[in-house]
């Protein structure tokens, strides 16, 4: 009797402590767990964070190998963004690492946002087969990845020694918890580097641009003021022309008809008739000078032809005067039916072909200056192109400075509400098209 009393006493004190050991040994993995979870959850860098976290979980549950897993955008399948446990080969992994989402074994823990255990994978009902390189799968668990009831993907762990238990699911499942929230909180810190870097991007990009403009406006302004100066020297050297023309010219005229005038009234106060008229004829020769010589002068300011009958005949006459003074063969082509255009519109045109003449005179060495006018209803085109010894277009874009005339063509051009291309090269002579848009009507 003694004895058999004694046996109850006996047991049950030792299940007591192995109940207490299995707690101790369960508080000892929460406490382990605890520290895993600041571990990760104080890393930054993604794949830092899926590798330490993966890592830990096959250590906790004393796994052979896992995965993680997150679901693609779309929600159709699962990328496996984490592999240990296994060597594979990278093909294996670029064949491979996305599976998609169906009701197995793995898609289950998704698609139902549950654990899923199994002891035997191989045989499991939910199997649908492994690719080939993949190892044997027998005791599997997976847990879901969830951030705010959202799941964002899952974590495998297989071939334990034994069957997965539910202290294994619950820390695993627990551990997912702050796994799921250290990845969430990776990708928003990529996605905030991603993002300062774009911005130090755009905020350098910017910076150069404004740069490039700050010295482009320099670079303008010492243009602009250059052809402000050249521009004020020529219009004092056109005054001074002028001024010497009159001088030289119709002053003299004019001192000479004031005297066959007074010739004429003497020869009529001694009644010599004869000689009054020779003297009056003399006077209406060298009015029809000065006229003639202040005709020219009013053409240089500005031709009068150009107001009155428009563009075309204006050119016509100009290409004229130029042929017969530069030796330069000049045509003029007129396409489409020629209609005016705002008064500021058409000098400015003229004023450019004008330019462009004079510089072929001047510089191009040529012996032929080809222009045309092609009038439609959506713009005007003006073409002039020489047969001279063209010039380096690179080198006067580099140095502008040096060619003025083709600035002051270009700040025309604007004024206008025009565009302007250049095209030449040493020996191939010149060509300038400017595009005037037909809404410049008057």
């Amino acid at each position: 009797m003694a004895t058999f009393d004694v046996s109850p006493i006996v047991f049950e004190p030792k299940c007591e402590i192995c109940e207490l050991r299995g707690v101790i040994s369960y508080q000892h993995k929460l406490e382990s767990l605890y520290q895993l979870a600041i571990e990760v959850v104080a890393l930054r860098d993604l794949q830092l964070v899926l590798d330490t976290s993966l890592s830990q979980c096959l250590a906790l549950t004393q796994s052979q190998f896992g995965f993680i897993g997150l679901t693609t955008e779309d929600g159709s399948a699962l990328d496996l963004v984490a592999i240990q446990g296994f060597k594979a080969e990278p093909e294996f992994y670029d064949r491979f690492h996305l599976i998609p989402l169906r009701r197995n074994i793995f898609g289950n823990t998704i698609l139902e946002n549950r654990p899923v255990r199994s002891e035997d994978a191989s045989h499991d009902p939910a199997r649908v087969g492994q690719p080939s390189g993949h190892p044997s799968v027998r005791a599997f668990l997976g847990v879901p990845l969830r951030v705010r009831e959202q799941t964002i993907g899952m974590i495998g762990a297989a071939n334990k020694s034994t069957n997965y238990t539910d202290e294994d699911e619950q820390l695993l499942v627990t551990y997912a918890s702050l796994v799921a929230i250290a990845i969430h909180n990776a990708n928003l810190y990529e996605q905030l580097n991603a993002s300062s870097e774009e911005l130090e991007r755009k905020v350098t990009e910017r910076t150069q641009e404004l740069a490039i403009a700050k010295d482009d406006l320099a670079q303008k302004a010492e243009q602009l003021h250059k052809l402000l100066d050249a521009t004020v020297n020529i219009q004092e050297a056109e005054r001074a022309r002028i001024a010497h023309d009159m001088h030289d010219g119709m002053t003299q005229m004019i001192v000479s008809t004031l005297f066959e005038t007074q010739c004429a009234k003497e020869s009529l106060a001694l009644a010599n008739y004869s000689t009054a008229t020779d003297h009056l004829e003399d006077v209406q020769t060298l009015l029809k000078q000065i006229d003639t010589e202040i005709r020219s002068i009013i053409y240089d300011l500005r031709p009068l032809i150009l107001d009155a009958r428009g563009l075309v005949p204006a050119i016509e006459q100009f290409t004229t005067r130029c042929q017969q003074y530069s030796q330069i063969k000049c045509s003029l082509n007129v396409l489409g039916d020629p209609y005016r255009l705002r008064s500021d519109v058409e000098i400015g045109i003229y004023r450019l072909i004008q330019e462009a003449l004079q510089n072929i005179t001047t510089h191009a060495k040529a012996t032929l200056a080809d222009i045309r006018l092609e009038f439609s209803k959506e713009r005007v085109i003006v073409s002039i192109r020489d047969n001279g010894i063209g010039f380096d277009f690179e080198h006067f874009l580099n140095t502008p400075g040096e060619h003025l005339g083709l600035i002051g063509m270009k700040e025309r051009t604007q004024c206008i509400g025009g565009q302007i291309d250049i095209q030449t090269k040493p020996d191939h002579g010149t060509r300038i098209i400017l595009i005037v848009p037909s809404g410049q009507l008057p």
